[in-house]
């Protein structure tokens, strides 16, 4: 009986042993670790990087195991980019206006009316030539790009709602940091304050700044309702979400690792367009069903805006050589997608 007892209590310690080796092969199979962050959370560029960390892990057997930071967790927008160029942030994906303090030529991609729309814009990003383009654009700063999807579209809230252009006039709005960005704002009569997301949601509370041009993710999900329900629609500007890798960590992988990272990651681009369509479906739905408003501006003051804005790209890229090649190529593939 004791024998028997002792050889039940032996096979039972040895499965228990052989599962917490399991367990402990399992944990340590990750030869390496993919940090991605972002800046918000729940949104087209969180549901991004769920799509990144679901192919990279799948592509590389486990090798590599992504862990995602959302909320800025790995620090401001300013900050992660550093952090991707030192290699101490493998992964980040944020408004392309952020990029623009490493290369102006980022700043391009929000200039006003440079697309259609943002279905046109995301079949423009998708031509060949951009994509070439983009994806090596930053190499020489340390960063790699993985894609780049318009997320949303620009949409205004101040605390007094804006219901025509001259609402604008001496409001403090805060903004990425770009000169399309200053630039435009001028020309309605406002004043542009660069700021973080973190500092603008504790300016708008504390009556520091007027308001912000941000997409519907910020809004919604920031629960700014509470600041004001009204927000106008104008789609004169649209925010382009930037993927990137960090170069110097992908240098440090096996070749099969790093070209797998490279192409699964930028392989989600249409699944990441499909997504963050859903996502503004249900971000305006929310905002509705919180008695939110969207405004829009009367014809004839869309056609003043479209003027007043029509010539901020060749301003802005006045005696600056590679900015204005960037604007001309963007432009000319804009104007030949349907």
């Amino acid at each position: 009986m004791r024998l028997r007892m002792f050889a039940g209590a032996l096979s039972f310690a040895l499965v228990l042993g052989m599962t917490g080796l399991g367990a402990a092969r399992h944990a340590q199979a990750a030869e390496f670790t993919l940090k991605f962050g972002v800046s918000s959370a729940e949104d087209a560029e969180h549901n991004y990087a769920k799509m990144i960390k679901e192919v990279v892990e799948t592509k590389s057997k486990g090798r590599i195991e992504v862990q995602i930071y959302p909320r800025g967790q790995l620090g401001s927008q300013s900050a992660t980019i550093q952090g991707l160029q030192t290699g101490t942030v493998e992964g980040f994906m944020t408004p392309a206006d952020f990029y623009a303090g490493i290369d102006p030529r980022m700043g391009v991609l929000s200039f006003p009316f440079l697309f259609k729309d943002r279905a046109h814009a995301n079949r423009t990003l998708a031509d060949p030539a951009i994509v070439q383009k983009m994806a090596s654009l930053l190499e020489s700063k340390g960063i790699i790009g993985c894609g780049q999807v318009a997320t949303a579209d620009v949409r205004y809230m101040t605390r007094a709602p804006i219901h025509k252009l001259a609402d604008f006039e001496g409001k403090k709005l805060r903004i990425n940091g770009t000169d399309a960005e200053k630039e435009r704002f001028r020309r309605v009569g406002a004043t542009a304050i660069p700021m973080n997301l973190a500092d603008m949601l504790t300016a708008l509370q504390n009556k520091t700044i007027d308001g912000s041009g941000s997409g519907m993710t910020i809004w919604v999900n920031f629960n700014l309702e509470t600041v004001s329900k009204e927000l106008l629609q104008v789609e004169d500007t649209l925010i382009v979400s930037y993927c990137a890798l960090s170069k110097r960590w992908l240098d440090t992988l096996p070749a099969d690792l790093r070209e797998a990272v490279v192409s699964e990651s930028r392989g989600v681009y249409p699944r990441g367009v499909k997504a963050s369509d859903e996502f503004i479906s249900s971000l305006t739905k929310k905002w509705e069903e919180r008695g939110g408003k969207i405004n829009r501006l009367p014809e004839p003051e869309m056609k003043t805006v479209r003027d007043k804005f029509a010539t901020v790209g060749a301003t802005i890229t006045e005696g600056k050589p590679e900015l204005r090649a960037m604007y001309n190529e963007l432009r000319a593939a804009s104007e030949r997608t349907p």
